[in-house]
């Protein structure tokens, strides 16, 4: 957690591993950290693409290399470190906290329970969340939004995301076809 704090205050570009649940490495600002969440701008592709919440607990690696450091200077370049909301002020003490609050904040997110037997991804928005379990209308990837709520234990989740490219193409959709409910 220190390490991570320490690279929010300094504004690095990190590379972050998560052994037994992504075989591959992310890059990322640190926005936030508490003693079981941390926030952060994902970066994709030089791009900034959404806020993600991950548990401290699965992250395996989190270092600043020499690559990251060249690519933070490319964002810096192309005026993209400037647009990194490094002032962002979450609550992170849980996932029930900080899942009320980006309800508040954001029309769509997608939530990860990434080390179930059978891993579950579900895309929508919260209908309810209380300190063991979020209610959630979520939808398919044609769109279509299901007959009913689910329930995650929030024990279970272990990647949150929202403002992604991936999530707001279905918000431009919803907003086209007004068919949000």
């Amino acid at each position: 957690m220190y390490r991570l704090a320490q690279h929010q205050q300094q504004r690095n570009l990190v590379s972050i591993s998560r052994s037994g649940i992504d075989a591959h490495s992310m890059e990322a600002f640190v926005l936030g950290v508490s003693e079981e969440l941390v926030l952060l701008q994902y970066v994709y592709d030089f791009h900034l693409d959404g806020l993600m919440i991950l548990r401290i607990a699965d992250l395996t690696v989190v270092e600043c290399s020499e690559t990251c450091k060249f690519q933070r200077e490319l964002l810096v370049q192309d005026g993209l470190l400037e647009q990194v909301p490094f002032d962002s002020l979450f609550d992170l003490r849980n996932w029930h906290t900080v899942l009320t609050q980006l309800a508040n904040a954001y029309p769509l997110m997608i939530l990860e329970c990434e080390k179930l037997e059978e891993p579950d991804f579900v895309i929508g928005r919260v209908d309810q969340v209380t300190p063991e379990e979020i209610d959630f209308d979520y939808f398919s990837g044609t769109g279509r939004w299901g007959e009913s709520l689910t329930t995650l234990a929030l024990a279970d989740i272990t990647s949150c995301q929202v403002e992604t490219s991936y999530i707001k193409a279905y918000q431009r959709y919803f907003e086209r076809t007004a068919s949000l409910p």
